[in-house]
């Protein structure tokens, strides 16, 4: 559902000209609005909060890296963090429990291979990774677009 929305708001966005800053503002606040939402299970507002931190941390360093970057490039990056955490999350799913570690391994193991800003704060970009108590176990420094693209690549083996 999350996601169909997304891709409305993009379209949107591209179809009437509204700055692509606006979809990546919605897609914060779809996912502050989840985090948020104590009648959510704990699970959907501990993967909504990840969603939330990897966007405002993909902003700020776009900022600080390249003032002048492209809103469109943060859309981009936006939708493919949707698209990989719905993938993730079906995939879990769908997932026998005896598997589940190895699709978690397989995803984090994507995400550290597509750093985006090679930020050498390590402590804090792999903050997800190294917290038990969280399901999305990737790297905020990560190309998202790249990342989606491998793993569907992989999955359509």
């Amino acid at each position: 559902m999350m996601k169909r929305i997304l891709y409305t708001l993009i379209l949107l966005a591209i179809v009437s000209g509204l700055s692509a800053q606006e979809a990546y503002n919605e897609a914060i606040r779809m996912a502050k609005s989840v985090a948020d939402d104590t009648s959510r299970s704990l699970e959907e507002r501990k993967i909504a909060t990840f969603k939330k931190d990897a966007l405002y941390y993909l902003g700020s360093q776009s900022y600080k890296l390249t003032p002048d970057s492209s809103a469109t490039m943060l859309d981009h990056q936006a939708l493919a963090l949707f698209q990989f955490i719905n993938l993730f999350q079906g995939r879990l799913a769908m997932s026998p429990k005896k598997d589940r570690a190895a699709v978690i391994n397989l995803f984090k193991s994507i995400s550290l291979a597509h750093p985006r800003f090679h930020d050498p704060n390590k402590e804090y970009v792999l903050a997800y990774i190294t917290n038990e108590g969280y399901l999305t176990k990737f790297s905020l420094d990560t190309d998202w677009v790249a990342a989606y693209n491998d793993i569907r690549k992989r999955m359509s083996k």
